[in-house]
């Protein structure tokens, strides 16, 4: 499987449901998810830590976060 950001707890349990062998994540520094239990599981985790994903997702942070924080189940920072 490739994606883009570190996988979320539901994929991550899609992922060994279905017995994905390897998951390809573009960068993990915007969000880390299921990784080690992947590891645990004997899936294969390559991160690639791709510098223009993660200039992607800070703009898309900085331009909509109340979509991202909802997204990943967080309140957003306050802005005080």
């Amino acid at each position: 499987m490739y994606t883009s950001l570190s996988p979320c707890d539901m994929c991550t349990g899609a992922c060994v449901m279905y017995g994905v062998k390897r998951v390809v994540i573009g960068e993990n520094k915007t969000f880390l998810g299921g990784e080690a239990y992947l590891k645990q599981r004997g899936i294969d985790v390559v991160v690639l830590d791709n510098d223009e994903g993660k200039a992607l997702m800070a703009n898309f942070i900085k331009e909509k976060p109340e979509e991202w924080y909802e997204d990943i189940g967080e309140k957003p920072p306050s802005t005080n």
